[in-house]
């Protein structure tokens, strides 16, 4: 048997894609990750326990018991000091395995100071974290050989090179084909694509799933069982404004509003990247349904549900996505514990509703 499951955000970004990809690792146990990942984009795991993982380079699908290889695929942009310390923490924590190896495509772009610095005073898109991101692909797409960003024609005097093993498309094919459960996670969203998103709103490349799958080159194989995961929130979130400089970061659906945390009784959340305040708007069934039908999401995570204002809304919201795809998950807190399996015919609806009274209770 040969199964990759693949975990993809449906709106614009912080759905809980890491939080979901950690509680999925551990209830099905791959033994390969394989990630596309950019320093423009924070994950976030928290574990039963109260660790908590916030990373831009490692997928967190590591907490995985089987794990055996991490693939960083050739449509990465790595930030080598972010996945240097990340692969560190881990490693003392004791999440992450020495022996299980991390496999960087050689091809794979780095994004570098002089990156950062050209987007650092802003004249970016709209949106933008300005970590660089934008910049390195451009200049990976320039192809100038007296200038280049490709980690295989970098000199590899960063002591991540001591800990990763550099590889070629034929080096990957082969883990892959010898595989027999690969966990994918995509980052940011759907609705940030820049072909699907809204243009200019959006991020520098595609966030589908077989954009995904081409970024973290793999093959086109004869899956067994092919599963994608949808990541929804409840509430979805753009990046913040910037009215200083008179930047807005983007419209959204016909059938969704701009609201407020204090709306909703929540407090002000903040980006993982940038640490500046996010808007925050009503649920679209529009965008539910368009993410669902281009990346054939098979099953959904419905996470924040504690946002909801009362037990009908959640309801209400849950019943709409159902009609894209099956929701099988709720999201009611941050930790792998606030997660409820809804697929389960023991998990009644008053036994949800029983769990999302608790949760607003506690706000």
């Amino acid at each position: 048997m040969r199964a990759i499951e693949i975990i993809l955000d449906g709106q614009y970004g912080s759905t809980g894609k890491g939080l979901f990809a950690g509680y999925l690792a551990k209830l099905h146990q791959p033994e390969i990750l394989a990630c596309a990942l950019s320093p423009n984009a924070g994950h976030t795991l928290i574990l039963e326990d109260g660790t908590k993982l916030v990373h831009k380079m490692l997928p967190l699908g590591i907490v995985s018991p089987e794990l055996r290889h991490i693939v960083l695929g050739p449509g990465s942009l790595i930030d080598m000091d972010a996945l240097w310390l990340e692969i560190q923490n881990a490693e003392q924590l004791g999440i992450l395995s020495p022996k299980v190896e991390i496999h960087v495509h050689s091809a794979a772009a780095v994004v570098l100071d002089r990156h950062r610095d050209s987007e650092s005073d802003g004249g970016t898109a709209p949106g933008s974290t300005r970590k660089g991101v934008g910049a390195a692909q451009i200049e990976r797409i320039q192809r100038k050989p007296d200038q280049n960003n490709v980690i295989g024609l970098l000199e590899q005097d960063h002591p991540l090179f001591g800990r990763i093993k550099l590889a070629t498309t034929a080096e990957l094919q082969r883990i892959y084909l010898e595989a027999s459960k690969i966990q994918v996670e995509g980052c940011q969203g759907y609705s940030l694509s820049i072909y699907h998103g809204q243009y200019p709103y959006v991020t520098c490349r595609d966030v589908t799933a077989h954009s995904l799958l081409a970024d973290c080159g793999m093959p086109l194989m004869r899956w067994s069982a092919l599963t994608i995961y949808g990541v929804f929130r409840t509430y979805p979130i753009r990046v913040a404004n910037r009215p200083a400089s008179g930047e807005w970061s983007g419209p959204t659906y016909p059938d969704s509003t701009e609201t407020t945390f204090e709306a909703i009784g929540q407090p002000q959340e903040l980006t993982t990247v940038t640490q500046l305040p996010r808007r925050i708007f009503t649920f679209s069934h529009q965008q539910a349904i368009e993410a669902c039908v281009q990346n054939k999401m098979d099953f959904v995570f419905l996470n924040f549900a504690q946002y909801c204002t009362s037990w009908e809304e959640l309801r209400d919201i849950w019943l709409r996505l159902n009609e894209c795809s099956v929701v099988s998950f709720l999201g009611f807190g941050p930790t792998i514990n606030d997660i409820v399996r809804v697929g389960s015919p023991a998990i009644t609806e008053d036994h949800v509703r029983d769990i999302y009274e608790r949760a607003r209770a506690a706000i």
